[in-house]
């Protein structure tokens, strides 16, 4: 049975600084902790990370597994359980810029395809009750991609990362309900992925990808009730 030791704590300590994992990174952090990660490392990190639950899971933290949206890439993130609203990001960062970042999420969350260029981005100052000069709003963009809240692509477009998909999934939830779709196959808060022209659904391109592999050539929309042909199903 394997027993909760320092190889644990070292992976609890590493999740807090970074926040989220690669798989390359959680491979580096627990081969550090003594762990061999060249055989049935799947298994071995489930059993890992399964154990570290059980003991954070009292002081309301957990490691949970994501898939960024924009190419399928898994994450662990260290999540706060007690606390969903953004607002618990109140040590971290100042209230006005909190309220850029609010701002930020709900262009985002209300654009089709998930992410806003990083013009749009700026000019959202502009909403905030307490202005802020645009240097300041870019060096904040750029802390918040250092801590791993957002993504910025080669065309500049901004879009939530991993880590905020996962972290503030039930605020985004909760403050957007009319915006936001949930990926037909796998049923999780989709922003980013592949819809459906014929019946408005949405599904993660990863997902679909798997699904219309297992179709072979004649691909079809994955929800039950509409089946349109693939032709029809454009990338958002």
């Amino acid at each position: 049975m394997e027993v909760f030791g320092d190889g644990h704590r070292l992976f609890i300590q590493s999740m807090m600084s970074r926040g989220m994992m690669n798989i390359s990174e959680v491979k580096e952090v627990i081969s550090e902790c003594g762990l061999d990660v060249e055989t049935e490392f799947k298994d071995k990190v489930v059993k890992f990370v399964r154990l570290i639950n059980q003991h954070i899971g009292p002081i309301n933290l957990e490691i949970r597994k994501g898939l960024e949206e924009e190419n399928g890439q898994p994450y662990y993130i260290l999540a706060n359980t007690a606390e969903t609203s953004i607002s618990r990001l109140s040590s971290t960062y100042s209230p006005n810029e909190l309220e850029l970042f609010k701002k930020l999420i709900e262009s985002i969350v209300e654009n089709e395809d998930g992410k806003i260029g990083s013009l749009a981005a700026m000019n959202l100052t502009d909403k905030l009750e307490k202005k802020i000069g645009k240097e300041e709003a870019e060096n904040f963009f750029n802390r918040l991609e250092d801590d791993r809240w957002i993504r910025k692509n080669t065309n500049g477009k901004i879009s939530l990362s991993v880590r905020s998909i996962v972290e503030l999934d039930q605020y985004i939830k909760d403050v957007y309900p009319d915006y936001v779709k949930f990926c037909s196959l796998c049923t999780k808060l989709c922003l980013q992925g592949r819809g459906c022209e014929n019946c408005g659904a949405k599904f993660h391109i990863r997902c679909s990808n798997v699904f219309f592999n297992k179709q072979g050539s004649n691909k079809t929309c994955p929800e039950p009730n509409c089946r349109a042909p693939w032709g029809q199903v454009v990338i958002h």
